[in-house]
């Protein structure tokens, strides 16, 4: 017998669908930016520059380059300063403060003790400078994963590294004034008042410790800093604009407040 049922379409089961697009790059398939790239556009290209950095994080050049400030600032102005000279105007402070007198064999038994070399002083100097540097990352990271940022430790290094390259033009600024001063001309108060970039420099000696401690900290590189500092953070993945602008600034006006309470406490 013949099938008189009309023929049906012969059609494969399943079908080919359309060809699978290519995903979209992500975030971090952009191009890699090179260490002194990433020096020169953290001064001319912050935003984009440090978007690069959080994508591909990279500090040790920033690093490199601040430990090698660090130490050639104390090992130029260790030699400038009058170590006797500084024990007694710091002694005689707290003594004017307290009332506890301190002999004038005291006072050259501890600055002798305190002496050291330009060599010795910039490698604790700088080998202190790593360890704060460090430290001071992990705060900001801290700071940015209480606020449900997503970055990693890397990528805070990154931002807090390159911000703060505007110090290291500081610190190389100041290099030259602290080499014309004479040796021993100075104290370890009077020497950070030599550069004249924040307001602390251009206030009498006979202000209270404490509110020279705050004029100092208003200086122009640092403020430079702590704005480049919160154009990085807003880059760090996840993390509200506010939380980028306020965990900068706080850590920032904490230290302060901490430096000027040293300052009164133990120079009246």
């Amino acid at each position: 017998m013949t099938d008189d049922r009309p023929p049906t379409d012969q059609r494969p089961s399943s079908l080919p669908g359309p060809a699978a697009s290519p995903a979209g790059p992500s975030a971090s398939d952009g191009p890699p930016i090179g260490a002194v790239s990433a020096i020169v556009g953290t001064f001319t290209q912050p935003g984009r520059t440090f978007e690069a950095l959080v994508r591909r994080p990279q500090w040790l050049l920033p690093l490199l380059l601040w430990v090698a400030v660090v130490f050639a600032s104390v090992f130029i102005a260790t030699p400038k300063i009058d170590m006797e000279r500084s024990m007694r105007e710091i002694l005689e402070k707290r003594a004017a403060r307290t009332g506890q007198e301190i002999s004038d064999q005291q006072i050259r038994e501890i600055a002798a003790r305190q002496t050291s070399t330009g060599l010795r002083s910039g490698l604790v100097a700088s080998a202190g400078f790593v360890v704060s540097f460090l430290i001071v990352g992990l705060l900001f990271w801290g700071g940015a994963r209480a606020f449900g940022s997503e970055a990693r430790y890397p990528q805070v290094l990154a931002v807090w590294g390159h911000a703060n390259l505007v110090n290291v033009v500081g610190g190389l600024l100041s290099l030259p004034v602290l080499a014309s001063l004479p040796d021993a001309s100075e104290t370890q108060l009077s020497i950070g008042k030599a550069f004249k970039s924040n307001l602390g420099a251009f206030l009498p000696d006979t202000v209270p410790a404490a509110v020279g401690s705050l004029a100092t900290s208003v200086d122009v590189f640092t403020i430079a800093a702590l704005v480049l500092l919160v154009i990085g953070m807003r880059k760090l993945p996840a993390l509200p604009r506010g939380a980028a602008t306020a965990i900068p600034l706080v850590f920032w006006g904490l230290y302060v407040l901490a430096k000027a309470g040293l300052a009164a406490v133990f120079l009246g």
